[in-house]
């Protein structure tokens, strides 16, 4: 074939590649430009048609890479097109498009404006041209560049909101509601301009939507299947997502940039790996600058804020089946029409790249103007649409906002709570995205597992559902029953975290019982108080009220009773619990002291360990304790220690409770040991020898050695009681080689009862065995020489043993033990004047001794 014949080819494929475009498919279409750069190149030509066909190409290339995210690749072909085409407008077009998309404004800028002084500038450059002036707070001259493009019939529904938005207005005000009724109106089938009283009851009704019902734990944790879990949304679903995402974003230059938090780092833990490309470095909550004044629908992410460069439907080439381009910044209020229900087929939560530029949760001001009436009961209703039409990340950020103003509403967390719980497990891009998504979902759900209010209203919604009274007695075994499918719905594994989801649930939970014991932390608006554990605590940014509540809190309790489970006041199981000090106890509660002190040794955030230094902060005064605690610098300690925020010793005060709680470990553990089924005398002594250097150390040695002693005579009593004297008299051997002057007499006089018994019922058991019994007797005799029963049995036993060696012709050996008898007898005399046993054994034993002294006399022997 000839050279016009290739050049007819490439022709054919740059049509087949936008084609392919049009129908969003990026891998056919990137195929059909090469195939037409390759045509081109192998024409023998080299006229304008080869130049025209070749910047066709590049502009083609180009935007299948921008729409694929990777906007500096995309840049680089838009510039070979410009170098073919140089006066043509559509590459500097696209360069603009381009360099919007790294959030390069001002270059971006220059690139539209020459665009525009082209002799045919392309349709969609001035309304590019505002949305970058927006984005530079160029306010009036971006209004200028969109009134000039109205006047050339360039405004689409999303130009025209910008518009609106820049002439006044904002997320609260009608231009914000209006986008939010017509969402609803898409869900309900109610017109762009349904009321939004047709989709909800009042305040104080059942809300305007029922995420869960009533029946059973299943419901209140909104179990779902994988595949609900990944569907598709729907067409109208996703066109009602996209307008409540647009109505919050909405700010009018008027109010002037919204203000960004200074950190808020557990704001991204859900987004899927295709959302946030490399290119889009300024998009975390914290990293917004001023270049990004108004979060309103024409706002894009960090490089990314003119990104909707295409306007006609053949310029639209990837925006499907998972995707949209950079090029449509809002959806206006009036449906699409009915000709191009594609452009918005399946937006999945993994699925929208750079072109969705308000559905990160921090893509929403951290500061919303204050809600209109009824808005706050409708928030989980909004947050339901934006799951419908797949943008769960936008969902989560509005239910968590709403959190924030209003953090005891349990129906805005009850929602939040649904919505992570549900969300796809690989949205996490690393360990720590990860980590925090199910830290946000734990907190949520730790709120909701003591919160009376949501407990009352689950009754009464069932009430209604059933039309019968629900007892408030049933709250207890759901509860559990909830807590319970929760903890099987957590993944197994650590997930990036240093502890794994199941056991933070149940710290969190626990952590929340105790704060419901003592009426709730009043941190809620308008009063109400706030519910939860410390990850919840951390994240609504309570941290330093909460530390100082907590020690007004320990300050009125000072006179509690020890705690049954841990051994601790109830003053400090508020403090453990809100802090890392809670898996500790916890686990104590649990009886599983081992797992406990292996919590304890280590209390540190990530960052400070993998500090090679971070080895530990022990407080003045104090010898270095097991636990590793977080350096007195690091930024992370009273989030993850609310309990300690704010005191200036804090550190201390963690290493000094760390190390109690493991005292309370040690004594568990030896117990343990003890009571075993297989006892293990030596560990226990060890446990315990242990728990009193932590008793020394923290000024309790008499009061952990009178523990030690009270658990080792527990134990000890309760092998007596089931018959087994060797294991009770072992037991408080044990202790006794452990124990200080100040508890031993308590100890040997049990000892001392115990070897007696021992040894009595030895002999009852067989009267032919009498040394081991002699051994008991004489042991009891030494530890409390004021036991009547065993004096009296130590000679009777010594006379029995002393006629055995008689009989088997040992008379010295008689000799011998009847002279200890005898002289054993008189002392305990001594002890017990005329008692008539004792007189009556040590009689005896004379008597004896006179016989065997003589028989031995005459045999001479």
């Amino acid at each position: 074939m000839g050279p016009h014949a290739d050049l007819n080819r490439a022709e054919q494929a740059c049509a087949r590649g936008e084609s392919s475009l049009a129908r969003r498919d990026g891998e056919a279409a990137e195929r059909d430009f090469l195939a037409a750069l390759s045509l081109v190149g192998n024409a023998a030509g080299d006229g304008a048609g080869d130049e025209t066909l070749r910047g066709r190409a590049h502009v083609g290339l180009g935007r299948v890479r921008l729409a694929a995210g990777d906007a500096a690749q995309g840049a680089v072909e838009f510039g070979r097109a410009h170098e073919v085409r140089p006066d043509e407008a559509e590459p500097l077009h696209w360069l603009g498009c381009a360099a919007a998309h790294r959030a390069a404004y001002e270059a971006a800028d220059e690139y539209f404006t020459s665009a525009l002084g082209c002799v045919r500038p392309h349709r969609r450059s001035l309304v590019q041209r505002a949305y970058v002036r927006v984005r530079l707070r160029r306010y009036a001259d971006a209004l200028d560049d969109l009134r000039a493009a109205s006047g050339r019939g360039a405004l689409d529904a999303d130009a025209r909101w910008v518009m609106s938005v820049l002439s006044g207005g904002g997320a609260t005000g009608g231009a914000g509601l209006l986008l939010r009724r017509a969402a609803l109106g898409e869900l309900a089938g109610l017109g762009e301009l349904g009321g939004l009283g047709e989709l909800g009851g009042p305040a104080g009704s059942a809300g305007p939507v029922e995420l869960a019902g009533a029946a059973g734990p299943a419901e209140l944790a909104g179990a779902e299947g994988e595949g609900s879990r990944h569907a598709r949304p729907a067409p109208g679903q996703a066109r009602a997502a996209h307008l409540i995402a647009a109505s919050w974003q909405l700010s009018s230059p008027a109010e002037g940039p919204v203000e960004r938090p200074a950190k808020r780092p557990a704001e991204r833990p859900m987004e899927g790996p295709a959302e946030r490309p490399a290119e889009r470095p300024m998009e975390g909550p914290a990293k917004r600058t001023s270049e990004r004044p108004m979060e309103g629908p024409a706002e894009r992410t960090a490089e990314r804020p003119a990104e909707r460069p295409m306007e006609s439907p053949e310029e639209r080439p990837m925006e499907g089946p998972a995707k949209r381009t950079a090029e449509r910044p809002m959806e206006g209020p009036a449906k699409r029409p009915a000709e191009r229900p594609a452009e918005r087929p399946m937006e999945g939560p993994a699925e929208r790249t750079a072109e969705r530029p308000m559905e990160g949760p921090a893509e929403r001001p951290a500061k919303r103007p204050a809600e209109r009436p009824m808005e706050r009961e409708f928030v989980p209703l909004y947050a339901v649409a934006l799951l419908l039409g797949g943008r769960r990340e936008a969902a989560v950020g509005l239910l968590e906002d709403a959190a924030r103003r209003h953090p005891a509403d349990h129906r805005i967390t009850h929602t939040l709570a649904l919505a992570l719980l549900n969300s796809p497990s690989d949205q996490g891009r690393t360990d720590d995205d990860a980590a925090r998504r199910w830290e946000r979902c734990v907190a949520a759900w730790g709120a909701l597992l003591h919160d009376d209010a949501f407990w009352e209203h689950r009754r009464a919604s069932a009430e209604a559902r059933f039309g019968v009274p629900v007892e408030e007695a049933l709250d207890a075994g759901l509860r559990a029953d909830l807590r319970e499918l929760l903890e099987r719905r957590m993944p197994e594994g650590d997930v990036g975290g240093r502890v794994p989801p199941g056991a933070l649930l149940q710290r969190e939970a626990d952590a929340a019982k105790i704060l419901a014991g003592v009426g709730g932390f009043p941190g809620g608006s308008g009063g109400d108080p706030l519910m939860g554990g410390p990850l919840r605590i951390a994240g609504l940014g309570l941290v330093d009220a909460f530390g100082t509540f907590a020690t007004t809190t320990a300050h009125t309790t000072t006179t509690a009773a020890p705690d049954a489970d841990t051994g601790a006041p109830d003053r400090a199981q508020l403090t453990y619990a809100f802090s890392e000090l809670g898996f500790a106890q916890l686990l104590l509660k649990q009886d599983k002291p081992a797992d406990a002190l292996a919590s304890l040794t280590e209390l540190r955030c990530r960052r400070c360990r993998e500090r090679k230094d971070g080895a530990g902060v022990p407080g003045p005064g104090a010898s270095p304790v097991a636990a590793a605690i977080c350096e007195p610098g690091c930024g992370r300690f009273d989030e993850l220690n609310p309990a300690y925020a704010g005191h200036p010793d804090k550190h201390h005060r963690l290493a000094r409770d760390a190390r109690g709680l493991a005292l309370r470990a040690r004594l568990d553990l030896g117990r343990g040991q003890l009571t075993a089924e297989r006892p293990d005398f030596d560990a226990a002594a060890a446990s315990w020898r242990r728990a009193l250097v932590h008793g020394r150390e923290l000024e309790r040695y008499r009061e952990t050695q009178a523990a030690v002693v009270d658990l080792a005579l527990g134990a000890a009593r309760a092998a007596h009681r089931a018959g087994d004297p060797t294991r009770a008299v072992d037991t408080l051997e044990a202790v006794h080689a452990i124990t200080g002057a100040n508890e031993r007499g308590r100890l040997e006089g049990q000892l001392a009862r115990l070897l007696a018994d021992r040894g009595i019922s030895a002999v009852n058991k067989d009267a032919s065995l009498l040394d081991a019994p002699a051994a008991d007797l004489r042991r009891s005799v030494a530890f409390n020489p004021h036991l009547l029963r065993a004096q009296v049995s130590l000679g009777v036993v010594l006379r029995g043993l002393a006629a055995r060696r008689w009989r088997s012709g040992s008379v010295s050996g008689a000799k011998a033990t009847l002279q200890e008898a005898l002289d054993r007898l008189t002392a305990a005399l001594a002890h017990f004047p005329d008692d008539p046993e004792l007189t009556e054994q040590r009689d005896a034993t004379l008597a004896d001794l006179d016989h065997v002294t003589a028989e031995q006399q005459e045999s001479g022997r």
